[in-house]
């Protein structure tokens, strides 16, 4: 029996266009999500995979590798001002940003409302000059408070929220020009969460700083993880992954058993500090306040 030549040709472009459905197509879907996050706090010498930021971004996605495929995250080398980063989520050149909320931001980009610090934000401790100790030792009045400078981030959240509680604040553009502010004398304390101040003081590697013993200040702060409200996709797979992460109990093992956050925990002494709760005109109604198991409490 003879087999014609064109039988066989068409035979074998059969199978290279099977062959490129088996692999070629199984190759693209293999192919990473790409998920590309700001630096962290713009310090050269900090490792982006030992943040708490950066590992809870890897346990959301990783809970929906096997449905969603593989992903890899990429951090940008050069520091970029929060109020640039949000721009750049919201334009697509950014896939997400880690940040804390307000309504303006909620407007504008797309919230995951499940707190990825429980709420310590909200819990600010100051970092101060060497040898400031005293003047903030005698405070027992949120007025005697309110008579200093703090200093916060132009366009942070924190920023409108202090002075709307009668705060003298002074704004600085990038993160790092704060600390020059305060040790020049510009302002006389620099409110952080209180997962933060430790940290960023070891990443420094400073003498000029300490943190504040005596005081905080309060007020409901969540931050979120937020996508541009176009990437629909995304958000959804970040939402079911946090999901996943709640209900199996890894959100909570990975909260409390970081090393910064069990460390800073310990060293924040919350119950023996005097605690100044004011309000927080820049939250939504939306946040989940009433959800106890995504806030933290002393």
């Amino acid at each position: 029996m003879k087999i014609s030549l064109k039988f066989i040709a068409a035979w074998v472009v059969f199978l290279g266009i099977g062959f490129y459905f088996l692999t070629g197509s199984n190759a693209l879907a293999k192919e990473p999500l790409v998920i590309k996050i700001r630096t962290f706090r713009g310090i050269e010498s900090v490792d982006p995979s030992k943040e708490y930021k950066y590992q809870l971004l890897e346990l959301i996605f990783s809970k929906t590798q096997k449905t969603d495929g593989p992903f890899r995250i990429e951090v940008e080398k050069k520091f970029i001002a929060q109020a640039r980063a949000l721009e750049l989520v919201n334009q697509g050149d950014l896939s997400l940003i880690m940040t804390m909320t307000s309504k303006e931001r909620e407007h504008m980009l797309h919230p995951i409302r499940i707190p990825i610090f429980k709420g310590l934000y909200g819990y600010r401790i100051a970092i101060i000059k060497k040898g400031d100790q005293k003047r903030f030792t005698s405070i027992q009045m949120i007025d005697e408070f309110k008579k200093l400078w703090a200093g916060q981030g132009a366009h942070w959240p924190d920023t409108t929220i202090l002075q709307a509680n009668g705060f003298q604040v002074v704004g600085g553009t990038r993160y790092l020009d704060l600390f020059d502010m305060l040790k020049a004398g510009r302002f006389d304390y620099f409110p952080r969460g209180l997962h933060e101040p430790w940290k960023e003081l070891e990443d420094l590697q400073t003498i000029d700083f300490v943190v504040e013993k005596h005081l905080a200040i309060h007020y409901p702060a969540p931050g979120y993880i937020f996508t541009a409200k176009q990437n629909k996709k995304l958000a959804d797979r970040i939402k079911r992954g946090f999901r996943i992460a709640l209900q199996d109990g890894s959100f909570d093992q990975l909260f409390y058993n970081h090393p910064n956050i069990t460390k800073v925990l310990k060293l924040a002494k919350l119950k023996e500090r005097r605690i100044f709760r004011i309000e927080n005109p820049l939250l939504s109604p939306k946040t989940p306040l009433k959800q106890k198991n995504l806030w933290y409490s002393p």
